[in-house]
């Protein structure tokens, strides 16, 4: 039976788009990269922010500053450039009420995840925020997917991973935990293609009803292949 519901935040719960990709544009400008289109920045919402950077040219001897200029910006305001998924909130109450745990695991540092949450009113869902450490030392999605069973105390087989990227699957899959794709975030379908995701699902509705039949030990009716 699955007693415990580990959400990923941006995507997931969240359409934080605007305020990163304005927080990065200012820190790629600190550290002098070029313009770098719309598509390829939202395409870095998810991954570890300093994974991200490399990918977008920002020299290895620069990421520290280039860290420091999103956060400088995305702290004065950014992260609130957000808005609720439609949905989820219901979903939340819904799963609360059933009995279920959860809590967040996100690559965003957890001292902002914290903030987004209370700032939305989804902080009483949440019984954990697992996330990133300020010093990047634990930022991959495994590392944060280990870290909340461990202060859960819950079993890889008692939890399932909810995200919309590839890294969220691959994350819970190198710690034993299924995964619930999610489409209205920043993956796309090949992303989810993976061992371990037991459902892709394109509405906060149906993501409900799927982990409503894995939490009773039943497979959701459109397990992927």
């Amino acid at each position: 039976m699955t007693r415990y519901c580990l959400f990923d935040l941006d995507g997931t719960l969240t359409d934080p788009e605007a305020g990163i990709v304005a927080s990065m544009r200012h820190a790629l400008a600190a550290t002098g990269v070029a313009e770098v289109d719309h598509a390829r920045l939202r395409a870095m919402i998810g991954p570890p922010l300093q994974d991200g950077f490399l990918r977008l040219g920002v020299p290895p001897d620069r990421i520290a500053d280039a860290v420091h200029a999103y956060r400088e910006h995305y702290t004065a305001g950014g992260m609130y450039e957000n808005e609720v998924i439609a949905g989820i909130p219901a979903v939340l109450e819904a799963l609360v009420a059933d009995g279920r745990t959860l809590a967040v695991a996100t690559s965003k540092p957890a001292v902002y995840a914290e903030k987004i949450l209370v700032h939305f009113g989804l902080d009483g869902f949440f019984s954990y925020v697992a996330g990133a450490t300020l010093d990047g030392s634990r930022r991959h999605k495994a590392d944060v997917v280990r870290h909340a069973l461990g202060v859960l105390g819950a079993t890889p087989e008692e939890a399932v991973m909810i995200g919309d990227r590839g890294e969220d699957v691959a994350g819970a899959a190198e710690c034993g935990v299924r995964c619930v794709a999610v489409t209205w975030g920043f993956g796309d379908a090949a992303e989810f293609a993976a061992p371990g995701v037991v459902a892709v699902v394109d509405t906060p509705a149906r993501l409900l009803e799927v982990l409503t039949r894995t939490a009773a030990g039943d497979p959701p009716a459109d397990v992927a292949s």
